[in-house]
């Protein structure tokens, strides 16, 4: 027996794909009593222009005027606001949303966007579909935007605290909320082997300080400025710097190599990330909520030297209120201080380590699809039992 999952993203960034990804190779694991079948569906593909173009219009913004994409996420984050906007959108994919719900035939509709829970709910009804259950899972910490909080959701998902209480305050409901962390890939939860190990097999010194650097899948923003102020600074450290799909900045990085007095590992994009942070020493990281959430698993301390205005704002202050690493936001150079003190404060390290074990997922995409599960089942009462966390 299969039963389907359709999960709801935009390509607004690279956090939302991934965290959909890791739910569907947890939903990929479970074979009893069912196996599912599942579908993930960029909604923009079913929209109308100008919703076309929301990928395209989200990377420029961040690319060339980040400060307007903060205000214009500041100004849609309220009750009466956002709901302007969802009166605004809806004609421009109501009726292609609802052909999809109905052609494809889900078990479960799960949303994995903000924007998409108010979405999903007006297509169901649409479809006289309103037996098939919502999931939301949030993807952002802290004090996320109002348009992840839909007490109709049949199901929300939350990666924190903060943002459970959150929510509690916006009217959701005990009862339809569940504390399962971030949907982080469960590769994370099954790396073998000891650091030695690790360090050997990526070709990293066995003994020694690794700060590892990354901005997410895109390898932008201040990573190159960041990358050579720490190659520069002569601390003792082994650099490895994740530049992801930006195939010019891993050039670039790769010719300056020899000319730098810190020995540095250049890599493109990489599926080794799980390794890669249990065998380093600190992250320095812009402040995605994929990558912290990671970070937090394998109990590796952060710098956070960037974030998006807005979006990753909560990520910030869930870093700051959690003592989960250092925020140096300002330059580069307050990196290197930052980078500096953590190597010289052993006991500083070992604190934020035993947070790190306080608030990270515990097999966070397998809760999750073993929710989304439970979900799928419970039209089927004998079958219900079966699936468990």
């Amino acid at each position: 027996m299969n039963k389907r999952v359709l999960l709801l993203i935009s390509d607004t960034g690279g956090g939302h794909r991934s965290a959909a990804n890791a739910i569907v190779s947890a939903l990929q694991e479970i074979h009893s009593p069912c196996s599912f079948e599942c579908r993930i569906e960029d909604v923009a593909a079913h929209c109308s222009f100008p919703l076309t173009q929301l990928g395209l219009g989200y990377s420029m913004a961040l690319r060339y005027a980040p400060p307007v994409y903060g205000a214009l996420y500041y100004a849609t984050n309220g009750r009466r606001r956002y709901r302007a906007l969802v009166r605004f959108c809806e004609p421009l994919y109501r009726e292609r949303l609802r052909d999809l719900f109905i052609d494809y035939k889900p078990d479960v509709i799960v949303s994995v966007h903000p924007l998409l829970n108010h979405a999903a709910l007006r297509a169901r009804a649409d479809a006289h579909m309103e037996e098939i259950p919502i999931v939301t899972v949030i993807t952002d910490l802290g004090k996320v935007h109002e348009s992840w909080l839909t007490p109709q959701s049949d199901v929300v998902a939350v990666p924190a605290r903060e943002v459970y209480e959150r929510a509690l305050s916006r009217g959701i409901p005990p009862t339809r909320l569940a504390l399962l962390g971030h949907p982080i890939h469960p590769k994370f939860d099954d790396v073998k082997g000891t650091r030695d190990e690790l360090r050997a097999q990526l070709g990293l010194p066995g003994k020694g300080f690794v700060v590892m650097l990354m901005a997410g899948g895109e390898g932008g923003g201040k990573l190159l400025s960041t990358a050579l102020a720490l190659a520069r600074a002569r601390l003792p450290i082994h650099l490895v710097v994740v530049c992801g799909r930006n195939d010019a900045l891993r050039q670039r990085l790769l010719e300056a190599v020899r000319a730098l007095p810190t020995p540095m590992q250049v890599l493109g994009f990489t599926d080794a990330i799980p390794e890669y942070m249990r065998a380093v020493d600190l992250l320095v990281t812009k402040a995605g909520p994929g990558t912290l959430a990671e970070a937090n698993a394998a109990q590796l301390p952060v710098v956070v030297y960037d974030y998006i205005p807005g979006q990753e704002r909560g990520n910030v202050d869930f870093v700051r209120r959690n003592d989960l690493g250092a925020i140096a936001l300002r330059s580069a150079s307050e990196v290197v201080r930052a980078v500096r003190s953590l190597i010289r404060s052993p006991e500083r390290l070992a604190q934020i380590r035993r947070n790190q074990a306080a608030v990270a997922p515990q097999r966070s995409s397998r809760q999750i699809a073993a929710l989304i599960a439970r979900m799928a089942l419970e039209a089927q009462p004998g079958l219900r039992a079966v699936v468990s966390l």
